[in-house]
């Protein structure tokens, strides 16, 4: 939220502040829990590594989310219901992965010399087109940052792109 409605209200920003914190702290505690419930600590540690790192670097959360939709893929093992559920993970995954990389490229240059991406509206159509590999023309990241980020949306991007038709044309 403060990434693309800025400046805010530094009351506001400390209540977006504490609760990051307090859902941090229930990922904390659910890990926690998990870990003293389970009969095998060490197996639990080997399964659940990932969902550790995500307790641990909060940065890497809305990968979790990613992890979610997946478990749509695990809650079936036939292959006829995998194959329905894949246009759900692969359109989950792309807006995901617009709103995560517009709030990203705009927090890298909205301030920078030259910005042409200094808006959320724009953060949002850049990686719109981005995804979609139409382009924009007038859009595009002005720091390195801005356009590490665009390298990984329009890899991303092309996969997810890749993905689909390859879905369409094998069925």
């Amino acid at each position: 939220m403060p990434i693309y409605w800025y400046p805010l209200h530094s009351v506001v920003v400390t209540a977006f502040h504490v609760a990051e914190y307090a859902i941090w702290a229930v990922f904390i505690i659910d890990y926690a829990v998990q870990l003293s419930l389970a009969s095998d600590k060490r197996g639990f540690l080997r399964r659940e590594w990932l969902t550790l790192l995500f307790v641990v670097y909060p940065f890497f959360r809305p990968v979790r989310a990613v992890r979610g939709v997946l478990f749509i893929r695990q809650a079936s093992t036939k292959k006829k219901s995998l194959v329905k559920s894949l246009p759900a993970i692969l359109g989950s995954m792309a807006v995901l992965l617009v709103i995560i990389a517009a709030a990203a490229v705009l927090n890298a240059g909205r301030f920078a010399p030259h910005a042409t991406i200094t808006t959320p509206s724009d953060a949002l159509w850049w990686a719109i087109t981005a995804l979609t590999t139409s382009g924009s023309g007038n859009l595009a990241p002005v720091t390195n940052e801005g356009r590490i980020i665009a390298a990984f949306l329009l890899i991303f991007g092309t996969l997810l792109l890749w993905l689909s038709a390859t879905m369409i044309i094998f069925g």
